[in-house]
């Protein structure tokens, strides 16, 4: 308990402090393994792409302002999942896809837009939750220009950097793309855990809240991005690749927003208990993607070899 109490201590630094720095170098990772054609890929997957985005880019902020009312959540619990469903995709979920043996393109591609698009969403689903949840004087409104300076300071332009640097020095990052980025992906998940772990207070405290409204958020949000790809038959390594881009959102960010940007911690609480839940739900599906891709390769197989 003491290393906890000493942790919790610590919890305004690093979550301030620590978490935008490491979002930005995540950034510049990110950036390091994009190039234009990463963009323009979307026309190769028009299809999958398009399913991907409309699910990140509005089922996702629908789904959280759905199960928000349904729950009758309290206004702190509401905003922070309408930011938790705002901020989809990252190095996180590409992780699991390419641990899933997914379609890793796609991943990246999806990953690269929604960097760039949610940039410009994210002050708009922010203010919208806080006029429909908060009361008069509770959550104030904020100003989306400055919410928009910084989040360009904490994404937008360390990808653009990481993709010039890859620019100028092709050779030397491609060499350096895959350790940098599983270094940055590991610091990552440290600091996410440490942060998690030194807000366990805030975590028992809402636990019985809003524990059960973000895991059915979680199992909601994966659901829809598997549902939606099936629907209109995708091959099943770009169904796997959308139930994490859906389903696996971006803590780093989100936390960056609630902690940095808005400096309200108390927004945090959904994302803090979706950082406990999270992983246990993706790496299920992990094992679940395997077995599912590995059948899907059978059947094709087997429909090459028959006469």
């Amino acid at each position: 308990m003491e290393l906890l109490e000493a942790l919790s201590e610590q919890a305004a630094f690093i979550n301030s402090e620590v978490i935008p720095w490491v979002l930005r170098l995540v950034m510049v990772g990110l950036g390091l393994s994009l190039t234009v054609v990463d963009f323009k890929r979307v026309i190769v997957f028009p299809k999958a792409a398009t399913i991907g985005l409309v699910a990140q880019l509005i089922g996702l902020p629908v789904a959280a302002f759905a199960l928000a009312m349904l729950f009758d959540a309290p206004p702190v619990i509401a905003v922070g999942l309408v930011i938790l469903a705002a901020c989809p995709s990252g190095v996180t979920a590409n992780a699991y896809s390419f641990a899933a043996r997914a379609d890793v393109p796609l991943c990246v591609t999806l990953s690269a837009i929604t960097s760039v698009v949610t940039v410009f969403t994210i002050p708009f689903l922010i203010n919208l939750a806080l006029s429909v949840f908060a009361t008069e004087g509770q959550l104030e409104a904020l100003p989306i220009t400055n919410m928009l300076g910084n989040l360009m300071s904490i994404t937008l332009l360390p990808l653009v950097l990481g993709m010039l640097i890859r620019y100028w020095f092709e050779t030397v990052a491609e060499k350096a793309v895959e350790p940098i980025r599983k270094a940055i992906l590991w610091l990552m998940i440290a600091v996410l855990l440490l942060g998690v772990i030194s807000s366990y207070q805030d975590l028992l405290e809402n636990w019985a809240v809003a524990g059960v409204l973000v895991i059915v958020m979680n199992l909601l949000t994966m659901g829809l991005g598997y549902g939606a790809a099936k629907a209109f038959k995708l091959p099943q390594p770009q169904v796997v690749t959308i139930t994490f881009e859906v389903g696996v959102q971006n803590l780093a960010l989100a936390f960056a927003i609630t902690f940095n940007i808005l400096q309200r911690p108390d927004l945090a609480i959904a994302g803090l208990i979706y950082a406990a839940v999270m992983p246990a739900t993706a790496l299920a599906f992990v094992s679940i993607a395997r077995r599912l891709l590995a059948a899907d390769e059978r059947a094709t197989a087997a429909a090459d070899a028959s006469p």
